[in-house]
């Protein structure tokens, strides 16, 4: 299915120098051309022209349900892309990954105001032709309100002083054999955000490539699929080692 709504047509309209930026596709991200309510600057870090933190202030997106246990296949999307429903988009695109970084996936339940780590990748995230699986905490509690419960994805980059952060509103179903309910424990890094008084230089380490990365690692890739971010599980409170680092 080509781009035939006008909100889709609205989102091409807007197509810029910044169009190689990147923002989540799958689950379909707010303010995306799949939205009511597309945005030029969907795919721009935060701070970019005032763009404010967290999920950059748009509009709620479509809503998309999960069960608890489920694997979440992430999936990226900039102006680039001309057709967001096919998978793996055409060869060749610009994604302007500005060398890697640290890619981090969270959960909020409480509409943005704290966000929950539920999956980690570095160095060669994100990339627009790989998919980042991420999964669902098996003992996450139900999330019935889709105005306040959002999966976010969040980019500290390795050679610019940039942060993304991309929200989709979705619902959770609680698993019903489990009977601890909890949410991990590891808080969403935040930094390069002068609005919350982030220092502005932090950068992570990243793989150096510009444009098509390895993918995911799958040693990380394994630790994201079966459980490390579960509340109580491996990661705990310190996750992977993002490689935060001053310049």
């Amino acid at each position: 299915m080509k781009f035939t709504t006008i909100a889709s047509s609205l989102a091409l309209a807007f197509l810029s120098v910044t169009s190689a930026h990147m923002a989540i596709s799958n689950p379909p991200g707010q303010a995306g051309p799949w939205s009511t309510d597309p945005q030029d600057n969907v795919h721009a870090w935060i701070g970019y022209e005032g763009k404010p933190f967290p999920c950059g202030g748009y509009k709620k997106g479509p809503v998309t349900t999960y069960k608890a246990g489920e694997v979440i296949p992430v999936r990226f999307w900039n102006f680039e892309v001309t057709d967001y429903t096919k998978f793996p988009p055409p060869a060749g695109l610009s994604q302007a990954r500005h060398g890697g970084g640290a890619c981090e996936f969270s959960l909020s339940y409480d509409g943005g105001k704290t966000f929950h780590v539920i999956g980690q990748y570095t160095k060669t995230c994100p990339d627009l032709y790989y998919e980042w699986p991420v999964t669902i905490p098996a003992n996450a509690p139900a999330c019935t309100d889709s105005d306040m419960c959002l999966f976010a994805f969040s980019w500290t980059a390795y050679n610019v002083d940039q942060f993304y952060h991309h929200c989709a509103n979705v619902m959770i179903e609680a698993a019903d054999n489990t009977e601890q309910k909890n949410l991990p424990e590891l808080t969403m890094t935040v930094v390069d955000v002068a609005q919350l008084g982030e220092k502005v230089d932090m950068h992570a380490a990243g793989d150096t490539l510009n444009t098509k990365s390895t993918g995911p690692n799958k040693t990380e890739q394994a630790l994201n699929e079966n459980g490390y971010f579960f509340c109580g599980g491996g990661a705990g409170k310190h996750g992977l080692d993002l490689g935060l680092a001053l310049p």
